[in-house]
């Protein structure tokens, strides 16, 4: 018998409103577990770091705040992703006693994805690591793929990062659905040759002539992913928002928690 959950097919947030939106879903799951699945977008560009990034180390932070940039850093781990040209989803399961190892959960949704991706006509494939694989702009999620993320033509086009609380297990997850103009992408890594290494190895859904949409890839994702639980459309609840609010206030908004 599958589990029900919710859809969430969520509009453009400021960078520390989705962040925020993610963490009090998370927390719900304490008082009324309920898996979500959440897709979203990007009200302006933006950079979100893994948990354990020193980003001012890493990116030029004025230069970023100069156009129009903004940085904020995710609960999940994992390196630097560029957000406004992707589709962006986030999977949250509560707790239990039969729940999936992260592991198991990360080659489902990759296999998942995969399947989406064929049946819109785009090539690709699981990563399989590599244990003497060497690693090259290790804190940018766009080059650097980790097992069961999704390739195509050898580059990647989707991974994901996690989080595991008492309350849940986070999942957010990123597809490079069109590719972000070089400006920005200048702007990932102070780093020159990281900078060539993003212009070389970045890739995206819409290259060679493909024009896949946002909703026909949300469409096909929906019908593809395979957690054994049936995902119904839904809303965020009144809890859930005033909880983000307060969170995109006092925590994503704070140099503290971004730069600290």
């Amino acid at each position: 018998m599958e589990t029900i959950g919710r859809l969430l097919n969520m509009g453009k947030n400021s960078a520390v409103m989705n962040m925020a939106i993610d963490e009090a879903i998370l927390a719900a799951q304490k008082e009324q577990p309920n898996p979500t699945l959440r897709f979203y977008g990007w009200t302006q560009p933006a950079f979100s770091f893994g948990y354990f990034q020193d980003i001012a180390a890493e990116v030029d932070v004025d230069a970023c705040h100069a156009d129009g940039i903004e940085l904020v850093k995710r609960m999940t781990g994992g390196g630097t992703v560029v957000h406004g040209w992707e589709l962006t989803y986030t999977l949250i399961l509560p707790r239990s006693a039969g729940e999936l190892s992260v592991s198991d959960a990360y080659q489902r949704i990759g296999q998942s994805l995969v399947k989406a991706f064929q049946k819109l006509g785009i090539p690709a494939q699981c990563y399989a690591a590599c244990p003497d694989a060497s690693q090259t702009a290790q804190n940018i999620c766009l080059t650097n793929p980790a097992e069961h993320d999704v390739m195509s033509d050898n580059k990647k086009l989707a991974g994901v990062s996690v989080r595991r609380s008492r309350n849940g297990i986070m999942f957010q997850g990123y597809i490079s659905l069109d590719m972000p103009p070089l400006s920005i992408l200048a702007r990932v890594s102070k780093d020159p040759e990281v900078q060539e290494i993003l212009r070389e190895k970045s890739t995206a859904i819409n290259i060679d002539g493909r024009s896949i949409t946002r909703s026909a890839l949300i469409q096909a994702i929906s019908e593809t992913f395979n957690l054994g639980i049936a995902f119904h459309s839904s809303e965020l609840s009144s809890t859930e928002y005033v909880q983000a609010k307060t969170l995109a206030e006092t925590k994503y908004a704070t140099s503290g928690w971004n730069f600290g």
